[in-house]
């Protein structure tokens, strides 16, 4: 029987996860995306974390990305709550699904979904085959561990148990720790359906053991939150949090929740005794119809208290000093009220990049820093924030695309070309500093190894230079200063010069070692980064026009 059970949750599990690595190959881009994008508020957060949760049949997941979104700035914690809250909702899909009787097509799907991986060539219908036989696999995992149950429907030790499990406080504490050692509730609810309908199980009991499978699931979230941001780990509390009240409340109100479930189920109530035919018949599909009710109310009630959560979690996880002071990436100029009018859309664009400036200014900096100090931690934080400005670029364009759904004039097409192509630039420069500076950097720290102190002052003198030609490559598109834009031209025979006194420098000390090799090589493609961040610097700085002089009107004669 430990055979049949074990073997059993396995293939449930293998399925599980093999239907989830295929949706996620579908879907799962879009599936970030909408996770990352439409938490606006938290009616939508919560809409989008059902939804997302629905597709992809888990809310760890759901719950892992939203705390990795987190900790990678991606997501504030407010949004993030929504987000948890839909996502425990959308959940009560999996109960729905394994409720029906659908075991007896198990196989039928493990085979549909093998042919599809053996003779496809597309990745995407490979990952549907994928899905198809993990979906199948799920399903023969639970007729394994109904049929290795069997023996149990005549053993009266254990039938005895399970009417302890009446006592909810007992159902919650077993579910709790299940879920928590198997890091899924899936499989917590594909077992209490299985019982149920082997007729194991009360309606009560059940209700009880998907309390402690809600509560279980809280454990990967905080797991996930190990060794991230405070924030994420505020969101992974959030989610406890929710869990926890959610259960204290319904506690008291199990018997009308009972009701509740049975009459959405059309069946009539049994008070007495352990009747395990009808049990069989009706439990599960009344275990999932609770599950949705508890979670619904759940959401309706807490949603509206989100900034409650957030001020309680701020006082368990305080926050920093340094975390206030962390530069924002957040839009300040972009009003809706503007997308009627492409002027006043325009100019607020412009603000936003003179922003964007400021805050990548100091992003600059740090990484020059980093050259002279490299440190993994602060290297870690910098790559991250590059996420962030990815995140704040895509705001930008978004705004701007909205923005010239309305008739332009000619001179405002042009604005609206102009300003694309900045951001574009500004996208590929921070390309540029992953590939070229951090993963760069990386290796050096990887490798132990330093740049001598005449090549990092060559570099410090190459960056200054670089600096300065962002900076006034900007400048000359929010002020329309034309005199910027020459000077960033202008500066080209100088970091030419820079570029060639490295060049110089490493030809003088070149030396056939291996070590002095990488060096050469990680500092060149130091300095190739800088060159191209100015080169897009003086595509930006070429994108101002002369200004036109007017010619001097001569003056009336005075006339007495």
């Amino acid at each position: 029987m430990f055979m049949w059970l074990s073997g059993g949750l396995a293939l449930f599990l293998f399925g599980m996860e093999q239907m989830i690595k295929g949706l996620l190959v579908i879907a799962g881009d879009q599936m970030k995306n909408i996770l990352a994008r439409l938490t606006q508020n938290r009616v939508m957060g919560a809409v989008t974390g059902a939804a997302v949760t629905a597709v992809i049949q888990s809310s760890s997941v759901t719950t892992v990305l939203t705390v990795g979104f987190v900790s990678a700035g991606l997501m504030s914690v407010t949004q993030a709550a929504g987000v948890i809250m839909g996502a425990n909702l959308g959940t009560t899909i999996t109960a729905q699904i394994v409720a029906f009787k659908v075991t007896n097509y198990a196989l039928l799907a493990v085979a549909l979904g093998f042919v599809l991986q053996f003779l496809s060539q597309k990745h995407k219908n490979i990952a549907i085959g994928q899905l198809i036989m993990g979906l199948g696999l799920l399903f023969f995992g639970m007729n394994v561990m109904s049929e290795g149950m069997a023996p149990l429907r005549d053993y009266q030790p254990f039938l005895d148990l399970m009417m302890e499990m009446q006592n909810p406080f007992l159902g919650i504490l077993v579910a709790f720790i299940f879920t928590a050692l198997v890091q899924s509730s899936s499989a917590t609810i594909g077992i209490i359906i299985v019982m149920a309908s082997n007729g194991f199980l009360t309606l009560p009991a059940g209700i009880a053991l998907l309390m402690g499978a809600n509560l279980g699931t809280t454990v990967t979230a905080l797991l996930s939150a190990i060794g991230k941001s405070r924030e994420a780990l505020r969101t992974a509390l959030v989610h406890s949090l929710f869990s926890i009240l959610g259960i204290l409340i319904w506690l008291p109100f199990i018997p009308i929740l009972v009701d509740l479930a049975t009459f959405i189920s059309a069946n009539e109530i049994i008070h007495n005794g352990l009747d395990r035919v009808v049990l069989a018949e009706q439990t599960p599909r009344e275990i999932a119809n609770a599950n949705t009710i508890f979670n619904l109310v759940s959401l309706i009630i807490f949603l509206p208290l989100i900034p409650v959560f957030i001020w309680v979690v701020n006082k368990l996880v305080p926050v920093l000093e340094e975390e206030k002071t962390t530069t924002t990436f957040k839009a300040e100029f972009l009003d809706e009220t503007f997308i009627a009018t492409p002027s006043m859309a325009l100019q607020a664009v412009m603000l936003e990049i003179e922003h964007y400036q400021k805050v990548y200014g100091l992003f600059y900096k740090r990484t020059i820093a980093l050259i002279v100090e490299p440190n993994t931690k602060k290297l870690s934080r910098e790559i991250l924030n590059i996420e962030k400005f990815r995140v704040y670029q895509a705001e930008i364009l978004t705004y701007l695309g909205r923005s010239s759904q309305v008739e332009l004039s000619v001179s405002e097409q042009n604005q609206h070309l102009k300003l694309i192509t900045v951001l574009h630039n500004l996208e590929s420069m921070l390309d540029i500093v992953q590939s070229n500076i951090f993963n760069v950097l990386h290796q050096m720290i990887h490798n132990d190894i330093k740049p001598s102190e005449t090549m990092l002052n060559l570099v410090g003198k190459l960056t200054n230079e670089v600096g300065h030609a962002i900076e006034n490559a900007l400048t000359s598109v929010c002020k329309s200063d034309y005199e910027a834009a020459m000077s960033v031209i202008a500066m080209s025979p100088t970091i030419e010069l820079l570029i060639q006194d490295a060049l110089s420098h490493q030809f003088k000390r070149f030396q056939t070692t291996e070590k002095r090799l990488k060096t050469f090589r990680y500092e060149m493609q130091l300095v190739e980064g800088f060159k191209q961040m100015y080169s897009l610097a003086q595509r930006i700085a070429y994108l101002q026009e002369e200004p036109v002089e007017k010619s001097e009107v001569p003056k009336s004669p005075k006339v007495d």
